[in-house]
Formats: C-alpha cells, structure tokens, sequence
C-alpha cells in the first residue's frame, strides 16, 4: 500500500493505491487528506474486499503506522506481517509513473 499526491484542477489530493504481491492494482482510492483517519478507512476497505494479507508493506509514514495499529486494536489485521524496510514498497511507486505524466485534468477519467 502506498499513497501519493496529485494535482486535479488545481487541487491536490492524496491517491491512495494498494497492488497484491504480483504488482495488480488491488484498490484505489483519492482524498483530500493524507492522515490515520483516511489510511485507516483505506485498509479497512482493502481487508473487506480482498480479506486480511498475509504481508504489509508500507512506506514509513507514521499516519500509516497508527492506523495499523489502531486496526490491530480492534481486532483486524492481526496475523499478518507488517513491513516498512526500505525498497520493499518500490514496486508500488514505479507503478505511479504512468499517472503523474499526465494532464492533471486525464487524471480522473483513467479511473
């Protein structure tokens, strides 16, 4: 799981983007704030789409971290490994090029 920013019509929002082990886009997911409360909402809607991962890997953010942990708390995500070493989320982030090449204003009609 990753998140970036993007410009769209001016506005930057946050591009919330999950990709299972093989490098499929699982979910994506844009939004205004970049925060625990908008990665927790996004990882919760991943685990019920697609149930709980064996693995987790993240960049270092530590928004994305107190969600993890507060997903945890209440009872979710609780077998699977979470990972924040450097690298591992690489395949993730050469999966953005394609979208911050284009127009802002494509952006939103690709999904």
């Amino acid at each position: 799981m990753d998140e970036t920013y993007i410009k769209i019509k001016g506005i930057w929002h946050y591009l919330y983007h999950a990709i299972d082990a093989e490098g499929l886009t699982l979910n994506i997911w844009l939004g205004k704030k970049q925060d625990t409360q908008a990665d927790y909402a996004f990882l919760k809607r991943l685990r019920k789409e697609f149930g709980e991962p064996k693995v987790l890997v993240t960049d270092k953010a530590p928004s994305v971290r107190s969600a993890v942990k507060k997903l945890q708390k209440n009872g979710l995500y609780q077998k699977m490994e979470y990972r924040t070493v450097k690298y591992l989320n690489n395949l993730i982030e050469q999966d953005y090029r394609p979208i911050k090449r284009l127009k802002p204003s494509h952006v939103l009609d690709r999904y």
